[in-house]
């Protein structure tokens, strides 16, 4: 599980990556569960506009242990380079043959898992969760459009689990536009 302490290395990694020229963002899971108020159990740094070798160059350059994973997923469709996955913390650098971050989002495999965290910049109590999809989180879509033949029922089955657990919690009430990572109304 993630505590203060990984989520500040991964805003410490994240503004390392940016201050490299590296076009980067906390989205997927992390940022989702943090929105249900779940602590996550990862971290996926998403990174655009760049090769895989430079982001390991990156991760070398701040003395980071990780391993290096080319093709991180097999499926031609998601547009995955790689991963890194950090030794010491529970935090994924996913490289996506993609321009733009919002284009990375756009191409996960559920609206479920299209949030972001926004303002890492103002350090954790100061970072918001926010959705970027363009169908609400209040209905599971597939939004990638993934040949018949490589859906996987397995995660069709795990993302439908998640939106069974996740989405009452926020099923009542206000709905937020952007929840806060840390301070008093945060998990952070």
């Amino acid at each position: 599980m993630i505590n203060r302490s990984s989520m500040q290395a991964a805003f410490d990694l994240l503004e390392h990556l940016q201050a490299r020229g590296i076009r980067c963002v906390i989205a997927g899971g992390c940022a989702r569960d943090i929105f249900f108020g779940v602590k996550p159990k990862d971290i996926d740094i998403i990174t655009v506009g760049v090769s895989f070798r430079e982001v390991m160059d990156a991760l070398d350059a701040a003395t980071v242990a990780y391993d290096p994973m080319q093709f991180y997923d097999h499926t031609d469709h998601d547009r995955i380079i790689g991963c890194c996955k950090l030794s010491t913390v529970p935090i994924d650098v996913i490289v996506y043959d993609f321009e733009c971050a919002t284009q990375a989002i756009g191409n996960f495999d559920y609206n479920l898992n299209q949030f972001l965290i926004s303002g890492t910049q103002h350090g954790i109590d100061g970072a918001h969760v926010r959705f970027v999809g363009d169908t609400h989180w209040g209905q599971l879509v597939e939004v990638r459009g993934i040949p018949a033949s490589e859906r996987n029922l397995q995660r069709r089955l795990k993302m439908q689990a998640k939106y069974v657990d996740l989405v009452p919690r926020r099923a009542t009430g206000e709905l937020p536009v952007t929840c806060p990572v840390g301070g008093p109304d945060g998990p952070f």
